[in-house]
């Protein structure tokens, strides 16, 4: 409680040291988007200053009461990710480690020796997409037949979108199937991206294929080149069935030669038994034989 009663006393002499002419300050503060995990900088300034010494700087979300980050004289308070970027530049702020739980509305009130202002402003906290992964089916693809491309991407926040280029730059995302699934893992928000190209007759012509992804503002995020080759069908067997022909022959030999061995053990099997019959047959018709 003392700690507290010093630090509104200290308050109190500040603000009322200052000239009460806070309609001269015209503070303002740009609308600031942040990304997850990386600095973010809230641009705020106000007319002159060159004039203008910052007394002291208080920070709270409009839906809350107390202040999230607060400076003044050489006194900080509050979240320690927040902090005044350069107090004789003017009051624009810094956030290392930008958080989902930082965005919001904010009523900003910066304190000087030409008066004090309070104005709201908003913070949007973004995912950054990650790589796009790509495959086909099937894996191997015939000039002229048909195929599907996929496209996916993960971790990316608030939802983006998936558009499909060929070598000519025509885009094909017309074609595609887009499905977007949300998700909230311990507070983080993201927004996984699956998109599905069809082709009923793909044209070898057109390769490579290309995937982007875009955020929300619909800026680059990332992109992916198809990799699996479009074989000529001239020559499937060639191309494709060749090794799995081997493979299919090298097996029936294996189960041929099996099969040869046991026809031929039970036709020994079968000689040895029909022998034995003779030989018995043969002694009990012998005469001499008791």
């Amino acid at each position: 409680m003392p700690s507290v009663i010093r630090q509104f006393t200290a308050l109190s002499l500040l603000i009322l040291a200052v000239r009460p002419d806070g309609e001269l300050l015209d503070l303002k503060c740009q609308p600031t988007v942040g990304i997850v995990a990386q600095t973010t900088d809230i641009r705020c300034q106000y007319k002159d200053n060159g004039d203008t010494n910052i007394v002291g700087v208080f920070l709270k979300k409009s839906t809350e009461e107390n202040s999230i980050f607060q400076m003044y004289g050489n006194k900080i308070y509050g979240d320690k990710r927040f902090t005044l970027e350069n107090p004789r530049n003017g009051p624009s702020l810094k956030i290392t480690d930008t958080m989902f739980s930082d965005e919001g509305n904010y009523d900003y009130r910066v304190v000087t020796d030409r008066g004090e202002q309070t104005i709201r402003l908003s913070i949007t906290v973004t995912a950054n997409y990650s790589a796009p992964v790509t495959s086909t089916w099937p894996e191997t693809l015939i000039n002229g037949g048909p195929a599907d491309l996929y496209c996916n991407a993960t971790e990316g926040y608030p939802a983006g979108y998936i558009h499909w280029f060929d070598k000519t730059g025509t885009n094909w995302t017309i074609n595609s199937v887009l499905r977007k699934v949300p998700k909230d893992t311990n507070g983080r928000k993201s927004v996984a991206l699956s998109s599905k190209l069809t082709f009923k007759s793909i044209n070898k012509d057109l390769e490579p294929f290309i995937c982007i992804v875009f955020n929300s503002k619909h800026v680059q995020d990332g992109k992916s080149t198809i990799k699996s080759p479009i074989f000529s069908p001239e020559d499937p067997e060639k191309n494709v069935l060749e090794p799995d022909t081997t493979k299919i022959i090298a097996g029936g030999m294996v189960i041929g030669s099996l099969i040869v061995g046991l026809l031929f053990a039970l036709l020994f099997f079968r000689r040895k038994r029909s022998f034995h019959a003779d030989y018995a047959k043969t002694a009990e018709d012998d005469p001499e034989n008791p």
